[in-house]
């Protein structure tokens, strides 16, 4: 009999060791090894009573179109080598996604080790990551005003919070953080080890934030915040100013290219564009009721959505939209205006990406004539960056 259930007792350092092999195999085996405070609640696919399939789910409140709502992540997601090829990996992550839609919580991230292997099992990426590699000295050129900087510790995490918020306001899947992930995720690497750490002042009062590891001569960001551009130019001057102890600098921003017209010569920066997080709705209907919807849209639109993970969520839906709500029900009998896989429709919900290039991408399929404005009115794309990594 295979069940899917929370990981207890032994099976503990079990999932510490499979979770150990799969993403650090060249570290070797130690039993010792701990990850510092346990953050998320490890699960695992049992078949007849052996664990043959791992994964953990974190809890988040983050940002939807404006609005905060229930986040899931789903990270550690493995399967030892002796249980792969035999079809555990899906039954968990559908097990995964199935507990969460009975738990509401509406959608679910993670970051994949493999967009594709994902794609399959209807997520979409959430947001692309621009990281940027450059000198140190491409970053001295900004003037700086009086502002002030602080080393900080976990201890200081509150006085960051305020920075973070404001930060992400405005992006959707931007989440609100523990006390716990601010100690243990931000502030700490995954082991032990503290990152450095600085506040930015400014008149007092926290402006920006950076979190960061130095190696092998190169700074490279963790984490970084800033109120507005004037800060953020503090922050990228602070690590410039480094140039004495390393060569190059890495960081990422939500901002992708258009970072590039604050400095004078781009040229001495390199911008890389990879897919990042990936996210999917657990309940079709659940995400639809989630989202908020422009104040000034009314319609009556019917979907008939595929998901190749969850059966459940195959079908018709008639999505009614006025005031700002959606309310969804099921209706098997009127004629579709779409048909979308589960995973576009994600994208849409989230607002990665319009109707017009979910349809581009072989998505969504429009029957009915103007459905397309209608469901671009609806999800007008939004500025999504999910910074957690899990």
């Amino acid at each position: 009999m295979v069940e899917h259930r929370p990981v207890a007792g032994e099976d503990v350092d079990a999932h510490r060791r499979i979770r150990r092999y799969a993403f650090h195999a060249a570290d070797g085996p130690d039993p010792e090894d701990e990850d510092g405070p346990t953050i998320g609640q490890p699960f695992g696919l049992y078949d007849d009573g052996t664990l043959v399939s791992i994964a953990k789910h974190y809890a988040f409140d983050a940002r939807l179109r404006g609005e905060w709502v229930d986040l899931a992540g789903l990270g550690a997601v493995a399967t030892p080598p002796a249980y792969r090829d035999q079809g555990y990996a899906r039954r968990s992550l559908q097990a995964s996604v199935e507990r969460l839609a009975d738990e509401e919580t509406p959608l679910v991230a993670l970051w994949p080790f493999e967009t594709a292997f994902y794609r399959q099992f209807g997520w979409t990426t959430a947001n692309y990551v621009h990281r940027f590699d450059c000198h140190a000295d491409a970053l001295t050129e900004f003037d700086v005003d009086s502002g002030t900087f602080h080393p900080v510790g976990p201890d200081d995490w509150e006085s960051l919070e305020a920075v973070h918020l404001a930060a992400g306001d405005g992006e959707t899947l931007s989440v609100r953080r523990s006390e716990q992930w601010w100690r243990n995720r931000i502030l700490r690497q995954w082991g032990q080890d503290r990152r450095h750490a600085y506040r930015y002042d400014r008149a007092g009062t926290p402006a920006g934030y950076l979190a960061y590891e130095v190696e092998d001569g190169t700074l490279s960001v963790a984490y970084m915040g800033a109120v507005d551009y004037d800060a953020l130019r503090a922050l990228l001057s602070f690590v410039g100013r480094h140039r004495a102890q390393i060569e190059t600098v890495a960081f990422e921003r939500a901002e992708g290219a258009a970072l590039l017209d604050v400095l004078s010569r781009p040229q001495d920066v390199e911008c890389t564009l990879t897919p990042g997080p990936m996210v999917r709705a657990t309940d079709v209907a659940m995400a639809l009721e989630a989202v908020s919807y422009p104040d000034t849209v009314e319609a009556d639109v019917t979907l008939t959505v595929t998901d190749p993970l969850v059966p459940d969520n195959a079908g018709q839906y008639r999505l009614c939209v006025a005031d700002g709500r959606g309310l969804v029900e099921s209706d098997p009998d009127t004629d579709s205006d779409a048909r979308i896989g589960v995973a576009g429709l994600s994208g849409l919900i989230v607002g990665a990406r319009d109707a017009t290039a979910t349809a581009r991408a072989g998505s969504v399929e429009f029957v009915d004539t103007g459905v397309e404005r209608t469901l671009d009115e609806l999800f007008p794309t939004e500025r999504v960056f999910l910074r957690e990594f899990f």
